[in-house]
């Protein structure tokens, strides 16, 4: 039995994931909390070709995608309250697509070379990972839930793939 919710919850993430890659979503960023501030998102940078794209829905929510380079592409979607990510991307060809539901978590990813990939799910209250790319042709599928708030990935080097569960 343990092996069918396992597999079960790999489906459901890997499923959102790859619903989060193939969207076609206009760029776009709001902020959804009540009075008048703003900033919930924001883009910056000086990048050739380079698509992102920030979903917000709660509030509280911060996402700011720092692209450097040419080619790049980044994709946000948080869903929940107090939930962070801050992404910075320098080289070519570097690409992510970031989830998070639940509340209070954070995330700070770096990629810093040439094609590498981040696919990378949080769901639950209060995670906090740190994610860094340096090299070429890296690849990082990290799936974190509610029981394992902590994590950091380090990739320097080329050609690496790590793929992280942690429930």
């Amino acid at each position: 039995m343990k092996k069918n919710g396992t597999r079960a919850r790999r489906s459901q993430c890997c499923a959102t994931m790859l619903i989060l890659a193939l969207a076609h979503v206009v760029a776009h960023a709001g902020d959804l909390a009540p009075g008048s501030e703003l900033g919930g998102a924001e883009f910056g940078g000086s990048s050739r070709g380079s698509v992102a794209q920030i979903s917000q829905t709660g509030e509280r929510n911060e996402a700011a995608i720092s692209q450097q380079g040419a080619f790049h592409s980044g994709q946000i979607v948080q869903l929940g309250n107090g939930n962070e990510v801050s992404t910075v991307q320098r080289g070519d060809a570097n690409q992510f697509v970031l989830s998070q539901s639940g509340s209070g978590n954070e995330l700070a990813l770096t990629q810093a070379g040439r094609a590498n990939q981040a696919f990378i799910a949080q769901g639950g209250d209060g995670n906090h990972a740190i994610v860094e790319q340096r090299g070429n042709s890296n690849t990082v599928n990290l799936q974190q839930g509610a029981l394992s708030p902590n994590l950091t990935v380090q990739q320097i080097g080329n050609g690496i793939a790590a793929r992280v569960i942690q429930y």
